[in-house]
């Protein structure tokens, strides 16, 4: 899982066990960190959206080259596989934790189309988002309220004849 942190001087990748960056920025890139902060906010708050790297240079006024460049050195990643690592998380927590189809999903995380998605998914996973799912454990099923009652070994009583009983009780 990616994960990114924010530190004093701006973004840092984790790459499940590591740190994909652990130096800090110098002062004089602190500009530049904070639009990097940006743009992986962007990202991360849009992946439903078009995140090319024309969108993303339009979107933060920059150069292709510059935006590109800075990503990478700054984060350890390439930024179309930040992109595609995003999503792909975002597409197993909704797989495992939805029952949206592939279709809805494509949709909601900016493939588009059902079949973008499988090969995307199957290209970086190794398997189709229809055989993750297959593989996930049943849920646990949610005990109900009612389920959780224990059995009454008394026979039914009226409500009439029950609080008289309770109020005997408390005489006694």
């Amino acid at each position: 899982m990616i994960v990114v942190r924010l530190q004093n001087e701006g973004a840092t990748l984790l790459n499940n066990d590591r740190a994909v960056v652990a130096q800090p920025i110098p002062a004089y890139q602190n500009h530049s960190a904070e639009i990097l902060t940006e743009i992986v906010h962007y990202i991360m708050d849009h992946l439903c959206d078009d995140l090319s790297v024309s969108t993303l240079v339009k979107r933060f006024s920059l150069r292709e080259s510059v935006l590109l460049s800075a990503f990478e050195s700054q984060t350890g990643i390439a930024l179309d596989q930040f992109v595609l690592r995003r999503r792909i998380e975002r597409a197993l927590h909704l797989l495992k934790h939805s029952k949206d189809t592939d279709s809805k999903i494509a949709l909601r995380l900016g493939w588009g189309k059902s079949p973008a998605f499988r090969t995307a998914f199957i290209n970086y996973l190794g398997i189709s988002p229809t055989e993750y799912r297959r593989s996930l454990p049943p849920k646990q099923q949610v005990r109900t309220l009612a389920s959780r009652k224990r059995p009454c070994n008394s026979a039914c009583l009226t409500r009439k004849e029950s609080s008289g009983r309770a109020h005997r009780a408390l005489e006694a």
